[in-house]
């Protein structure tokens, strides 16, 4: 069962480590060279790749046998469903408006999607705020059921997001320039007035 759980965090840093060097401008200029005119289904692809990662991993992680650290109480039950159901109607919220670019999808439509800086809606509250909607749905499964599988994908989630806010910060910094830095020092990065 130990390695199991080695394996699960192994399987979460490899994940992280993949998308950010995917997603990463070094990495997508050698893909522009080599791929020349058809680079603009990268995106696409990248996208498909990292869903199927992803799917592959939560299997593995539901298919783990684990040790659970603490029987729930009822008002644990009720706060962990709060808290699913907000960072659940935040990422679908987030999925649904950014959809069609972060998924590559719009390489397929005859429109192009114009690449402009949120900066209204749940965007003037938090900067991150499908970051914010993962990690609050990681943790409130956790607290659901209080699993070291859980714990440990939650740890790595947590850790992962933090990482890869700082990488998005830096592209949207290059893309947006001082806009960016302005919206940055009047809106919080993941926790509403911090």
């Amino acid at each position: 069962m130990v390695w199991q759980h080695i394996m699960l965090v192994i399987l979460w840093i490899v994940f992280g480590l993949l998308h950010t060097v995917l997603a990463g401008g070094a990495w997508k200029r050698k893909m522009q060279t080599g791929m020349k005119q058809h680079y603009k289904f990268y995106r696409f692809y990248y996208s498909l790749f990292a869903a199927l990662s992803l799917i592959l991993l939560l299997f593995y992680h539901s298919c783990m046998h684990s040790i659970l650290l603490w029987h729930v109480l009822y008002a644990e039950k009720i706060i962990a469903a709060i808290l699913f159901a907000a960072g659940a109607a935040l990422v679908v919220f987030c999925a649904r408006e950014y959809f069609l670019s972060l998924s590559g999808i719009d390489v397929f439509l005859r429109h192009k999607i114009e690449n402009k800086l949120r900066d209204n809606g749940l965007h003037s509250i938090v900067r991150h705020p499908l970051y914010l909607g993962t990690i609050v749905l990681a943790w409130s499964i956790f607290l659901w059921q209080p699993l070291i599988s859980n714990l440990l994908s939650c740890i790595s989630v947590t850790f992962y997001t933090r990482i890869g806010i700082y990488f998005e910060e830096k592209k949207l910094i290059r893309e947006f320039g001082d806009e960016y830095k302005q919206y940055a020092r009047k809106v919080s990065m993941l926790i509403p007035g911090i």
